[in-house]
C-alpha cells in the first residue's frame, strides 16, 4: 500500500500546534508555572516579607488551596490532582506543596510554592540544567523512535498508517475516533474535517469524538505516540497529526475513502465518486 500525502503530525518537535499531547495535559501545570512565574517573579520572590500568625494559613489550607487552583486553571478536565504533602521552606514564608497528576493512567508528580499568606502561587519550580538536559532527551527518544516506527510500519493514503488489526466495531459498525483538545491549533484544523466527513457514514460507523476527553484512554494509548490530533480509523488505521499539508478537501476525501474501505463502500451516495473511489484502489 501506498500513499502520496503527507500529514503534519505532533512528535515533530518545533512544529507549532503540534505538541499538546493528549498525555501532554500533564505537562500543561508546567507551562502554566512557568508563565505565571515569570509573571509573579517581576514582583520579587517574597523572602523577607512577613505575615502574622493570624493572616498565615496552615499546611492544610494551603495544600487544599494550591489543589484547587491547579484543578480550576493549570490542567484539562479529567485530570486527577492529588496532594502528596506540604512542609515550610526554610528562611522564607513559603509553603512547598508536592501533589501528584494522574491522568490516562499516567501519574507525575509536581512541586508547588505558595506564600503563607496564599496570596501568591509559584506552580513549577524548575532546575533549569535538569529540564533542559531531559527535555533533549526526550527529543532524541522521540526522534529515534519516530525513525525506528517508520522504517517498519506500512503506510497508506494521507500517511496513515496500517495497523493489521482487525477492524474495531460497536453494535456492528466500524469506529471512528477522534483525540483533540481545542488548545491544540493542529486539532482544530482538522476536527471540523472529519466531523464533516462523519456526518456522511450516519448509521454506517460509530463516530467517538474525543475532544479534551480522556475516554478510550486504552485506544489512545495503543495507537498514538501521546500526541494531538490522533486519528484512528476502525482500529485498522491511524495517524498522528493533522493532513493540513493537503488541504481541508483533499483530507476529508482521504478519510472519505478510508472509511468507505472500512464500511465495505457504504453508503454508496459517499463511496461512488469517481476521485474518491480512485483513492479507494491506492488504499
Amino acid at each position: 500500500m501506498s500513499g502520496e500525502d503527507k500529514s503534519e503530525g505532533a512528535g515533530k518537535p518545533g512544529e507549532a500546534g503540534m505538541k499538546t499531547g493528549f498525555i501532554g495535559i500533564l505537562a500543561v501545570g508546567l507551562m502554566v508555572g512557568i508563565i505565571i512565574g515569570i509573571v509573579v517573579g517581576a514582583f520579587g520572590f517574597p523572602q523577607t516579607q512577613s505575615y502574622s500568625a493570624e493572616s498565615a494559613l496552615r499546611p492544610e489550607e494551603a495544600g487544599e488551596k494550591t489543589i484547587d487552583f491547579i484543578t480550576n486553571y493549570a490542567v484539562a478536565p479529567g485530570v486527577d490532582v492529588e496532594l502528596i504533602n506540604v512542609t515550610e521552606v526554610e528562611g522564607t514564608n513559603l509553603y512547598k506543596i508536592a501533589v501528584n497528576i494522574s491522568a490516562m493512567g499516567r501519574t507525575q508528580t509536581a512541586e508547588s510554592y505558595m506564600t503563607k499568606d496564599g496570596k501568591l502561587l509559584f506552580p513549577q519550580g524548575i532546575a533549569i540544567e535538569e529540564f533542559e538536559e531531559m527535555v533533549e532527551q526526550q527529543k532524541e527518544q522521540e526522534e529515534n523512535l519516530t525513525q525506528e516506527q517508520e522504517s517498519k510500519q506500512e503506510t497508506t493514503i494521507g500517511n496513515f498508517i496500517v495497523s493489521g488489526d482487525e477492524i474495531c466495531v460497536e453494535d456492528g459498525k466500524p469506529i471512528i475516533y477522534f483525540f483533540g483538545s481545542d488548545g491544540c491549533g493542529a486539532c482544530r484544523w482538522e476536527h471540523p474535517v472529519i466531523a464533516n466527513v462523519t456526518s456522511k457514514f450516519e448509521g454506517f460507523i460509530s463516530f467517538h469524538d474525543n475532544i479534551d476527553s480522556t475516554a478510550d484512554s486504552e485506544i489512545f494509548g495503543k495507537y498514538s505516540t501521546g500526541y494531538i490530533p490522533t486519528l484512528v480509523l476502525g482500529c485498522k488505521y491511524y495517524r498522528v497529526g493533522a493532513g493540513a499539508s493537503m488541504d481541508e478537501e483533499q483530507e476529508a476525501k482521504v478519510l472519505t475513502a478510508l472509511i468507505c474501505d472500512l464500511t465495505d463502500n457504504k453508503p454508496v451516495e459517499a463511496c461512488t465518486d469517481p476521485e474518491i473511489e480512485e483513492l479507494i484502489n491506492k488504499i
